[in-house]
């Protein structure tokens, strides 16, 4: 493979002690993700100690339809046992109602039938947003100052991820 020369060097600059340049790239090219599939088998080994880790990333996505019409989705990813909730977002004319409540009851069902044991969210701190987490089983771990266009948001647990038999959440006021 054919080395190229760092842009980040004006020419005729010397490069810095120990030969290395740092810079910004325009993408994750081949070479850069030929690096991560190289590189992190050994990292993981510091880590968890062993080979073989399954880092697949298994795509959660349910949605609530009115006939034809699309009202809500819920979206996130199953990897390593755990489930993330990147969005969940129901109607406007539809919130209230308990889409939410049950939209994110079957999303943490399908994500427990695709090997998650828990589910992490973040969302706006709201007291909206806190009572319909807290009423589905999620506990806050964290606050997020200033995380989005200057405001805070909170970062949620739910673990186990499916509530005893016989207990679903209900209702909801919205969601994230």
């Amino acid at each position: 493979m054919r080395r190229r020369r760092s842009t980040w060097l004006a020419a005729g600059d010397a490069p810095p002690p120990g030969g290395l340049v740092y810079g910004s790239a325009a993408a994750e090219t081949d070479e850069i993700r030929g690096f991560l599939v190289r590189e992190w088998p050994a990292a993981d080994r510091d880590v968890f100690g062993s080979d073989g880790l399954d880092w697949t990333s298994r795509p959660v996505v349910v949605e609530a339809r009115a006939g034809e019409e699309l009202v809500a989705v819920a979206v996130g990813e199953v990897v390593a046992g755990t489930a993330r909730l990147g969005d969940i977002l129901v109607a406007g004319s539809r919130r209230g109602a308990g889409v939410g409540g049950q939209l994110l009851e079957l999303f943490c069902e399908r994500a427990a039938a695709a090997g998650a044991a828990r589910c992490y969210l973040r969302c706006p701190d709201t007291p909206r947003h806190r009572r319909f987490y807290r009423r589905h089983g999620f506990s806050r771990l964290a606050r997020l100052p200033r995380y989005y266009h200057d405001k805070d948001f909170l970062e949620y647990l739910r673990e186990p991820l499916l509530p005893p038999p016989g207990r679903r959440g209900a209702g909801d006021e919205g969601a994230r």
